[in-house]
Protein backbone atom coordinates (compact mmCIF):
# COMPACT_ATOMS: atom_id res chain seq x y z
CA UNK A 1 0.00 0.00 0.00
CA UNK A 2 1.55 3.61 -0.80
CA UNK A 3 0.67 6.05 0.85
CA UNK A 4 0.43 9.94 -0.58
CA UNK A 5 2.08 11.83 2.53
CA UNK A 6 1.32 15.38 0.79
CA UNK A 7 -2.41 15.03 0.49
CA UNK A 8 -3.46 18.38 2.25
CA UNK A 9 -0.07 19.00 3.11
CA UNK A 10 -0.40 23.09 2.80
CA UNK A 11 -4.09 22.95 4.90
CA UNK A 12 -2.58 20.97 7.54
CA UNK A 13 0.06 23.06 8.02
CA UNK A 14 -1.95 26.38 8.34
CA UNK A 15 -3.87 24.45 11.03
CA UNK A 16 -1.10 23.32 12.99
CA UNK A 17 0.94 26.83 12.68
CA UNK A 18 -2.67 28.47 13.71
CA UNK A 19 -2.93 25.41 16.36
CA UNK A 20 0.93 26.82 17.99
CA UNK A 21 0.42 30.50 17.51
CA UNK A 22 -2.97 30.62 19.44
CA UNK A 23 -1.48 28.46 22.58
CA UNK A 24 1.51 30.79 22.49
CA UNK A 25 -1.07 33.90 22.59
CA UNK A 26 -3.87 32.45 24.65
CA UNK A 27 -0.81 31.70 27.38
CA UNK A 28 0.95 34.48 27.37
CA UNK A 29 -2.66 36.92 27.50
CA UNK A 30 -2.11 39.54 30.08
CA UNK A 31 -6.06 39.41 31.92
CA UNK A 32 -6.01 43.43 32.01
CA UNK A 33 -5.13 43.43 28.79
CA UNK A 34 -5.92 41.35 26.32
CA UNK A 35 -5.16 42.91 22.85
CA UNK A 36 -1.71 43.87 24.14
CA UNK A 37 0.28 44.07 20.64
CA UNK A 38 3.74 42.70 22.28
CA UNK A 39 1.62 40.15 24.49
CA UNK A 40 0.52 39.01 20.78
CA UNK A 41 3.36 39.24 19.09
CA UNK A 42 5.84 37.83 21.97
CA UNK A 43 3.03 34.77 22.11
CA UNK A 44 2.93 34.28 18.49
CA UNK A 45 6.98 33.86 18.51
CA UNK A 46 6.71 31.84 21.60
CA UNK A 47 3.78 29.18 20.12
CA UNK A 48 5.89 29.11 17.23
CA UNK A 49 8.89 28.34 18.59
CA UNK A 50 7.13 25.79 21.13
CA UNK A 51 5.37 24.35 18.06
CA UNK A 52 8.58 23.93 15.71
CA UNK A 53 10.55 22.02 19.16
CA UNK A 54 7.61 20.01 20.18
CA UNK A 55 7.24 18.53 16.80
CA UNK A 56 10.97 17.87 16.51
CA UNK A 57 11.11 16.33 20.08
CA UNK A 58 8.31 13.98 19.22
CA UNK A 59 9.46 13.49 15.24
CA UNK A 60 13.21 12.33 17.15
CA UNK A 61 11.36 10.20 20.07
CA UNK A 62 9.22 8.06 17.34
CA UNK A 63 11.95 7.70 14.61
CA UNK A 64 13.98 6.50 17.28
CA UNK A 65 11.46 3.85 18.34
CA UNK A 66 10.56 3.14 14.69
CA UNK A 67 13.78 2.07 12.55
CA UNK A 68 11.91 -0.64 10.85
CA UNK A 69 9.28 1.48 9.53
CA UNK A 70 11.91 4.50 8.40
CA UNK A 71 13.67 2.05 6.33
CA UNK A 72 10.66 0.44 4.72
CA UNK A 73 8.94 3.98 4.17
CA UNK A 74 11.28 6.36 4.91
CA UNK A 75 11.54 9.48 7.44
CA UNK A 76 8.56 11.10 5.79
CA UNK A 77 6.08 8.11 7.00
CA UNK A 78 6.91 9.40 10.93
CA UNK A 79 6.98 12.99 9.86
CA UNK A 80 3.24 12.17 8.56
CA UNK A 81 2.62 10.26 11.07
CA UNK A 82 3.34 13.15 13.70
CA UNK A 83 1.94 16.05 11.65
CA UNK A 84 -1.27 14.08 11.36
CA UNK A 85 -1.40 14.01 15.21
CA UNK A 86 -0.57 17.38 15.74
CA UNK A 87 -4.18 18.34 14.10
CA UNK A 88 -5.33 17.17 17.40
CA UNK A 89 -4.54 20.47 18.57
CA UNK A 90 -7.47 22.50 17.18
CA UNK A 91 -9.90 22.09 19.88
CA UNK A 92 -7.60 22.39 22.54
CA UNK A 93 -6.46 25.72 20.78
CA UNK A 94 -10.28 26.97 20.25
CA UNK A 95 -11.22 25.87 23.52
CA UNK A 96 -8.29 28.04 24.95
CA UNK A 97 -8.77 30.82 23.31
CA UNK A 98 -12.48 31.11 24.17
CA UNK A 99 -11.19 30.81 27.62
CA UNK A 100 -9.30 33.55 27.59
CA UNK A 101 -10.92 36.17 25.26
CA UNK A 102 -14.53 35.29 25.55
CA UNK A 103 -14.56 33.85 28.88
CA UNK A 104 -11.60 35.57 30.24
CA UNK A 105 -9.92 33.10 32.12
CA UNK A 106 -6.38 33.50 32.99
CA UNK A 107 -5.48 30.07 33.88
CA UNK A 108 -5.20 27.93 30.80
CA UNK A 109 -2.23 25.88 31.02
CA UNK A 110 -4.12 22.70 31.31
CA UNK A 111 -5.51 23.44 27.72
CA UNK A 112 -2.24 23.68 26.41
CA UNK A 113 -0.76 20.23 28.53
CA UNK A 114 -4.06 18.56 27.93
CA UNK A 115 -3.40 19.45 23.93
CA UNK A 116 0.08 18.61 23.72
CA UNK A 117 -0.61 14.75 25.31
CA UNK A 118 -3.44 13.80 22.97
CA UNK A 119 -1.44 15.20 20.14
CA UNK A 120 1.24 13.04 21.59
CA UNK A 121 -0.95 9.97 21.61
CA UNK A 122 -2.52 10.93 18.01
CA UNK A 123 0.94 10.67 16.59
CA UNK A 124 1.52 6.82 18.05
CA UNK A 125 -1.62 5.81 16.88
CA UNK A 126 -0.96 7.37 13.40
CA UNK A 127 2.33 5.47 13.49
CA UNK A 128 0.25 2.18 14.29
CA UNK A 129 -2.10 2.62 10.99
CA UNK A 130 0.93 3.02 9.03
CA UNK A 131 2.48 -0.53 10.43
CA UNK A 132 -0.93 -1.75 10.47
CA UNK A 133 -0.27 -2.52 14.47
CA UNK A 134 -0.73 -0.55 17.46
CA UNK A 135 2.83 -0.80 19.51
CA UNK A 136 2.77 0.10 22.84
CA UNK A 137 6.60 1.21 22.30
CA UNK A 138 5.22 3.71 20.67
CA UNK A 139 2.54 4.91 23.08
CA UNK A 140 5.03 5.24 25.74
CA UNK A 141 7.54 6.95 23.99
CA UNK A 142 5.21 9.56 22.35
CA UNK A 143 3.75 10.14 26.14
CA UNK A 144 6.97 10.60 27.76
CA UNK A 145 7.95 13.45 24.82
CA UNK A 146 4.09 15.05 25.30
CA UNK A 147 4.80 14.94 28.80
CA UNK A 148 8.34 16.12 29.43
CA UNK A 149 7.65 18.71 26.52
CA UNK A 150 4.27 19.82 28.46
CA UNK A 151 6.01 19.70 31.49
CA UNK A 152 8.93 22.74 30.91
CA UNK A 153 6.24 24.26 28.98
CA UNK A 154 4.36 24.88 32.37
CA UNK A 155 7.94 25.39 33.81
CA UNK A 156 8.57 28.07 31.69
CA UNK A 157 5.20 30.28 31.11
CA UNK A 158 6.14 32.59 34.72
CA UNK A 159 9.35 33.59 32.84
CA UNK A 160 7.45 34.26 29.53
CA UNK A 161 4.79 36.05 30.38
CA UNK A 162 7.30 38.54 32.02
CA UNK A 163 8.59 39.07 28.27
CA UNK A 164 5.80 41.25 27.02
CA UNK A 165 5.92 43.97 29.88
CA UNK A 166 9.75 43.62 29.72
CA UNK A 167 9.48 44.44 25.84
CA UNK A 168 6.79 47.21 25.88
CA UNK A 169 8.85 48.68 28.58
CA UNK A 170 12.17 48.51 26.47
CA UNK A 171 10.45 49.90 23.49
CA UNK A 172 8.76 52.78 25.27
CA UNK A 173 12.69 53.67 27.19
CA UNK A 174 14.14 53.88 23.55
CA UNK A 175 11.31 56.07 21.86
CA UNK A 176 11.44 58.45 25.08
CA UNK A 177 15.53 58.85 24.88
CA UNK A 178 15.40 59.18 20.66
CA UNK A 179 12.63 61.62 21.03
CA UNK A 180 14.79 64.14 23.51
CA UNK A 181 12.42 62.97 26.47
CA UNK A 182 15.17 61.91 28.33
CA UNK A 183 15.60 59.66 31.25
Amino acid sequence: MVMDFNKFKGIKWLVRVLCFMALGVGVLANPMDLLNPYGIGVGILCGLLAGWLFRLLLKAFLLLMNKQLKREAGPQAVQYAVNEGLLYLAPFAVMLLLAVFYLNWSMTVPFISAGLMSAGTASAIEIGKLQGRQALKNTIAATVASFGFSFLWILAVPVLKRAPSLIEGGVRLVRSLIGGGGL
